[in-house]
């Protein structure tokens, strides 16, 4: 379970009525609101997870992934508001997985005051103002989160879920917060799949490096030749119609 450690004697938690329809959600943007955005093969961005201060918990733990392997996580940052001269949150932290397919986001302990933004907190005052359903006195942000495009596929989402000690209010109320997504719009561009070994042409010579790139669990765009944005057992038809033709 969370540790249970307070700070300043009391939390103050929002009330349950409170919570807008979207308690953690992405933006491409610090600054506003972002939920779409576009790149290419190579490219790098971030993407920003922020809380709405109407969504009161103690702590979270909350896995963040990608809905297609295109987009990899390459790293990020959790960011610890101060309030009043203390940290909003008692531990704040944010790890990717050793391939860049999932990450989480961990925090514990919320400090009062809560459900207004601290003019010295990392967030952005009136926010999200004339925006339905979300918090009109702004958003914490949480983290932001580094990624990287390695495929072709269009239409990629940033998601969110609970991890397996979920969110709560201390003391021990489990809380079931809703999240936004985010769309990650990948441009197409010209290339040559079947060509693994790059001399521009499709032919006996790409047999052995497609083996190569199969065998080793990497990832190289021409290999992908079904376009899932993963090298494995699926590509090797596809392959060999391209051989063929």
């Amino acid at each position: 379970m969370f540790k249970n450690v307070f700070v300043a004697a009391a939390i103050l938690i929002a009330s349950p009525a409170l919570v807008s329809a979207q308690d953690i959600f992405w933006s491409f943007s610090r600054t506003e609101l972002a939920t779409t955005s576009s790149g290419e093969l190579g490219q790098t961005g971030s993407a920003y997870i922020f809380s709405d201060l109407f969504f009161g918990f103690s702590a979270i733990d909350l896995d963040f992934t990608t809905s297609a392997p295109c987009v990899r996580f390459t790293g990020g940052e959790a960011f610890n508001p101060e309030v009043f001269g203390g940290s909003l949150f008692e531990s704040i932290t944010v790890t990717i997985d050793a391939e860049g397919s999932s990450g989480n986001l961990f925090a514990v302990n919320v400090l009062p005051p809560f459900g207004t933004c601290p003019p010295t907190a990392d967030c952005v005052a009136e926010y999200f103002v004339g925006v339905e359903n979300v918090g009109p006195n702004g958003a914490f942000l949480l983290a932001r989160v580094d990624f990287e495009i390695v495929g072709s596929v269009n239409d990629i989402e940033l998601e969110f879920a609970l991890g397996d000690q979920g969110a709560i209010e201390l003391p021990n109320l489990q809380l079931d917060p809703s999240f936004g997504s985010a769309t990650l719009e990948l441009e197409l561009f010209d290339v040559l799949f079947g060509d693994i070994n790059l001399d521009g042409q499709v032919n006996f010579f790409d047999i052995q490096p497609f083996i190569s790139v199969l065998s080793s669990g990497s990832f190289q765009l021409e290999a992908d030749l079904n376009q899932d944005c993963e090298v494995n057992f699926f590509d090797i038809s596809f392959f060999i119609t391209f051989l063929g033709s």
